[in-house]
């Protein structure tokens, strides 16, 4: 009576078989998770790459910045640029609404770092500002 039983023995083998390809299914759905999890990711890294090559770029957004200051609506304002080491700090006692909006919009538009921004009106037509961009 010591013998184990041949069909005890293919039974454990088929149960053990049904749970492997259980456990198979269930890693292959998460291997397939992960492998989503990794592609959102590595596009996420790609993004932040570019977004880092944007915005730390000094030199193009001082130069841009520039750019923006000699267009010629803004040309005729008074406005006041003090450059720092890590800025630049613009400041105008009254700036005419239009070349405000212009200015503002050439601002918002870039890859700037505002920092302060301070805008008051003056009367109908002026506004007095103040604004401090980070490089």
């Amino acid at each position: 009576m010591n013998r184990v039983n041949p069909l005890h023995v293919i039974a454990l083998t088929v149960v053990l078989i049904l749970f492997v390809f259980f456990q198979l299914s269930n890693i292959k759905s998460e291997l397939a998770e992960q492998k989503e999890a990794y592609k959102k990711s590595e596009l996420i890294a790609k993004e932040l790459v570019a977004y880092k090559k944007f915005y730390a770029d000094k030199k193009r957004l001082q130069k841009s910045f520039q750019r923006i200051l000699s267009q010629g609506s803004l040309k005729k304002t008074n406005l006041k640029i003090a450059h720092k080491k890590d800025g630049v700090k613009v400041t105008a006692k009254a700036i005419d609404l239009y070349a405000l909006n212009s200015l503002l919009s050439k601002i918002f538009n870039g890859a700037y770092r505002i920092k302060r921004l301070n805008i008051q009106a003056v009367d109908a037509t002026h506004a007095k500002l103040d604004m401090e961009i980070q490089w």
